[in-house]
């Protein structure tokens, strides 16, 4: 996918190009809210350890702090960009086991 080209050109435009991939969580955007509805993004707000929303300056920073020369040694990563939101997704995953199937 995406990040596997990320990896592959940094190998291969290294060391005068740099490619790195932001993953980035659900933004609040008038987009967002239109589609999600200001509930269901209070409800996301609510899971993520950060207590919000990302709002486009999060990304925005990240992306100047990745072209600039205080990253001048990072290549081929993935930043995320989501408030911590990826943990408790993977905490629930591991908490909750999947009800058994059952055939009627």
């Amino acid at each position: 996918g995406l990040l596997g080209l990320t990896r592959a050109l940094a190998l291969e435009w290294a060391p005068k190009v740099r490619v790195n991939h932001i993953t980035a969580g659900l933004i609040r955007t008038a987009n967002a809210t239109a589609l999600y509805g200001e509930d269901d993004g209070a409800a996301v707000a609510g899971i993520v350890p950060m207590g919000r929303l990302a709002v486009p300056a999060d990304v925005a920073h990240a992306c100047l702090w990745l072209a600039g020369p205080h990253s001048s040694y990072v290549n081929g990563a993935d930043l995320a960009v989501h408030g911590g939101g990826e943990i408790p997704a993977r905490e629930l995953a591991r908490r909750e086991p999947e009800p058994p199937f059952s055939s009627p």
